[in-house]
């Protein structure tokens, strides 16, 4: 048991940093200064193109202080808590359900989901905000913008509802 559980935190940790540095190369491109930590406000505008690889996909930085596609955005400290507090709370529920878990395809789901949640809860701590950088769009009208992180989360969450569907046939 304590090897799986050091496996877990392994697999998270691989996760969290990878989000971390993929979002620090996407501070690396912009001409402002490089503040690890600190409100983002005071460093960098809400949006920033960086660049078009591609004419339906847009590398940007946006600053997401809001849930997904934005939701609940607010800019107040209050805010800001009560996020990081919903999603801690979350983030613990999953941590106890991965304890139980004995199917590997959900204890997988599961650990990509609470890496996804860390590593949005440690933007949320150290700038106020999310850094989103993905942009897809058909024409001018694009769909939100996300991160690694949320890929994580999305991709868990679809594991979950696929093998559960699995099961029942």
């Amino acid at each position: 048991m304590k090897k799986i559980l050091k496996n877990t935190f392994v697999l998270i940790g691989i996760f969290v940093l990878f989000d971390f540095l993929t979002k620090l190369v996407i501070l690396l491109q912009t001409p402002f200064p490089l503040s690890l930590i600190g409100y983002y406000k005071r460093f960098y505008p809400t949006f920033y193109p960086i660049s078009e690889p591609l004419s339906f996909f847009n590398i940007i930085l946006v600053w997401n202080n809001g849930v997904s596609f934005s939701m609940l955005a607010n800019n107040t400290l209050l805010g800001r808590f009560v996020l990081i507090g919903l999603s801690l709370a979350i983030t613990t529920y999953i941590a106890l359900l991965l304890k139980k878990e004995k199917n590997s395809i959900n204890r997988f789901a599961f650990i990509i989901i609470i890496a996804g949640a860390l590593g949005n809860i440690f933007d949320r701590l150290r700038y106020g905000a999310v850094i989103d950088f993905l942009d897809f769009h058909l024409g001018k009208y694009h769909y939100p913008a996300f991160n690694l992180a949320d890929m994580y989360i999305c991709f868990g969450v679809f594991l979950i509802i696929l093998n559960s569907l699995r099961k029942k046939k």
